[in-house]
């Protein structure tokens, strides 16, 4: 819980089956008013809270990067991993690369790590489409995916970075 309050800057609240966030020195705002970022962190506090995520919970999080600032990427993919150092099993889906990455540097710490206490089973799948056949695979590490379409727009990106700077 201190985790997320700390990226959201606050806490939050329920008056009259209203949620709100709690913001010292800025005052509280209605869910509602917030960006969706935060009520979706905000939602996750609640079910902390409430005690509905708990050890052996299951938590399907897509895409928590949406309307957040890119500085908040590794703070947020942290606190996720905490939960679920705590039990929870978590399914995040992303198309973001920085999201990709920390999640990828956390499972090749944890899986390096000596530390028992550190070690999570990531497993990083892709679902793709083999001509009208929807296919998937997993490994532990994204590096391993063979069908990755943030990766392959990522490398098309670079590519026509380069030409554009090697044509001048």
């Amino acid at each position: 819980m201190k985790s997320f309050e700390k990226i959201v800057q606050g806490s939050i609240t329920q008056k009259d089956k209203n949620f709100y966030l709690k913001v010292p020195g800025a005052g509280e705002f209605e869910m509602g008013l917030v960006s969706e970022g935060y009520r979706k962190l905000s939602t996750i506090m609640y079910l902390i809270a409430s005690g509905t995520l708990t050890k052996d919970a299951v938590l399907f999080l897509a895409e928590p990067e949406t309307n957040m600032n890119p500085k908040m990427i590794k703070p947020v993919v942290d606190a996720i991993i905490e939960l679920s150092k705590m039990g929870v099993q978590v399914f995040v889906t992303t198309h973001d690369y920085f999201v990709q990455q920390c999640f990828n540097l956390a499972a090749t710490y944890s899986n390096y790590s000596k530390d028992e206490k550190r070690k999570l089973d990531y497993q990083f799948i892709s679902l793709y489409k083999d001509q009208s056949e929807i296919k998937s695979e997993y490994f532990p590490y994204l590096h391993d995916l063979e069908h990755n379409a943030v990766i392959e727009e990522f490398d098309q990106l670079y590519d026509r970075e380069q030409e554009l700077l090697n044509d001048n």
